[in-house]
């Protein structure tokens, strides 16, 4: 009987649900197969009396099964504790991340496979396929404030899915219009970088990222602990390294100075994203933020910023420094933005 260990992510909303859910289907032996084209080793798990897919399953690079079962491949150990990290962030499912976890499968007579394993989300497209003009601003909003949590490298059109269906509905006029459609973002794999990086944002130019952040949404970001949530992350993915985890740090704290300074989402991603020239890339806005902070401790840093090399009472002067020069930083976006100083 194979038996399904959760490693991490244990304590998690709906993630015991859904192990009990893949239990079952695996001892009923329900073969997994390939996701789309089986790039990377995605695995689908079906159940086996509905036929209905249960979870996607990511199983480590170097603790897979056999290749006729895995389709050849796998994860990096780093892309699947991303994968369960971006889950156990995304508090109280603002941002709708399916239930994610790192288990352990173990059969008789067969290697052990340790894998992530997220609910499927049931979906009729990505983002892709529908212009964004049909997308609802809270929805684009919370997969945005996630993603520059998480310095997201890879948020690209296809790891947006599109929940709900295209129906049409009637207006008070009369006239038929279609309903805003929801979004649910998927592999998180390429997120928390151990040194700073350029993000690729799909939404960054999406007309909703313009569109100023709602009450409840600054009280969400008003409310994020990045200091706990590191906490958290040390305690749950031990093997996530220090660097990835001041990553988060540094992004929160830049996130909520930003949104209470009034920048709209767009203006974030834009200070996160680096200017290219003729001549060679160029540092961010956040980038060159932090660069000038490491410059005030160590004035022989890189160019490229990474937190790794900082110790403890270095990390602590730098995050000091960071904050101070935020407020003049978010000014100056606002002018060259030509936004309103209040």
């Amino acid at each position: 009987m194979p038996r399904v260990e959760i490693v991490a992510g244990r304590h998690a909303r709906g993630v015991h649900e859904l192990i009990a859910e893949a239990a079952g289907a695996i001892a009923s032996g329900t073969r997994l197969v390939p996701a789309q084209s089986g790039l990377g080793g995605a695995l689908l798990l079906k159940d086996g009396r509905s036929g209905e897919h249960v979870a996607v399953i990511k199983p480590l690079d170097d603790a897979t099964s056999s290749p006729s079962t895995n389709g050849g491949g796998g994860y990096e150990s780093k892309a699947v504790l991303r994968e369960v990290a971006a889950y156990l962030l995304d508090h109280d499912g603002f941002a709708s991340v399916a239930p994610t976890a790192l288990i352990k499968i173990s059969r008789p007579e067969m290697e052990t496979t340790v894998a992530s394993i997220q609910r499927f989300v049931a979906h009729h497209y990505d983002a892709g396929e529908l212009g964004p003009s049909r997308f609802s601003v809270t929805s684009v909003h919370r997969v945005g404030i996630l993603d520059v949590r998480l310095l997201n490298i890879d948020r690209h059109a296809g790891n947006i899915l599109v929940k709900n269906p295209p129906t049409s509905g009637c207006a008070v006029d009369g006239s038929t219009s279609a309903a805003p459609l929801e979004l649910v973002p998927i592999d998180h794999g390429l997120c928390l970088p151990e040194k700073l990086d350029d993000p690729y944002f799909e939404w960054l130019h999406w007309p909703q990222s313009s569109r100023p952040f709602s009450g409840a949404e600054l009280d969400y970001i008003a409310s994020l602990d990045p200091f706990k949530d590191a906490e958290m992350l040390r305690e749950e993915l031990p093997s996530l390294t220090e660097p990835a985890i001041r990553i988060l740090t540094v992004c929160t704290v830049f996130l909520q100075r930003a949104a209470a300074a009034g920048l709209c989402l767009a203006d974030i991603g834009d200070m996160m994203t680096r200017e290219f020239s003729s001549a060679e890339e160029g540092l961010s806005a956040l980038e060159a933020l932090c660069k000038k902070a490491v410059d005030s401790i160590d004035t022989q840093s890189p160019k490229r910023v990474s937190f790794g090399v900082l110790g403890g009472e270095e990390w602590v002067a730098f995050m000091e420094k960071f904050e101070q020069l935020l407020p003049p930083a978010f000014e100056d976006k606002k002018r060259g933005a030509g936004v309103a100083l209040n």
